[in-house]
């Protein structure tokens, strides 16, 4: 029902086309808030030493799990409402990071295989899509894009040793590693949802 309401809400009116780019950033301040929070309930958490999705399993599991579902449904809607307005490859770039954000959270890192394959996705989704974006966005901004995807495939380039049991030791741990390719990622999307909010691209 809420996904009709959507479509004809933005069917209905132009003045819906912010509503995307409000999702998006719902979704990246709430993930955010959420993980800050989890930190600092989560026993011992170190930066440096543990991977984000460690607050997925144990004492902070619903609040991180619960929270990045819901991440992952907001952008999923997002997408829909990119769709409905003919926006398709931006549509298909949060659709994709949705869905992956939604995997991390029902397949918390204690279930192997299947919560790499969802937060590579989620990830990797993002990062593709902000290089993707250079041809979105204009100006400078164009340059802040093209730089978030590089670092976000580089981060993740990185980790693939790291699987294999190769540490990459730079002084930030494996949890320094992820810590970064989190917050580009993160940032880059609360620019796009305000870009998209303001109607600047």
């Amino acid at each position: 029902m809420l996904a009709l309401t959507l479509i004809k809400m933005v069917n209905g009116s132009s003045r819906y086309g912010g509503l995307a780019g409000a999702l998006i950033v719902a979704a990246a301040i709430s993930l955010t808030a959420s993980v800050l929070v989890a930190q600092h309930l989560y026993l011992n958490y170190s930066l440096n030493n543990n991977y984000i999705s460690d607050l997925g399993v144990g004492s902070t599991a619903p609040i991180f799990n619960t929270t990045i579902i819901f991440f992952g449904a907001l952008l999923v809607l997002a997408a829909l409402v990119m769709l409905m307005s003919r926006q398709r490859y931006r549509a298909l770039a949060f659709l994709v990071a949705g869905i992956g954000g939604m995997c991390v959270g029902l397949f918390p890192e204690t279930t192997g295989l299947p919560h790499i394959i969802a937060a590579t996705v989620a990830f990797g989704s993002v990062s593709v899509s902000a290089l993707g974006f250079t041809k979105v966005f204009k100006g400078k901004a164009v340059y802040y894009t093209l730089a978030s995807g590089i670092l976000g495939l580089a981060i993740i380039l990185l980790f693939i040793p790291q699987l294999l049991g190769v540490r990459i030791n730079i002084g930030l741990g494996k949890g320094g590693f992820e810590e970064i390719l989190f917050y580009n990622e993160v940032i880059w999307a609360l620019v796009v949802g305000a870009s998209i909010l303001l109607k600047r691209i």
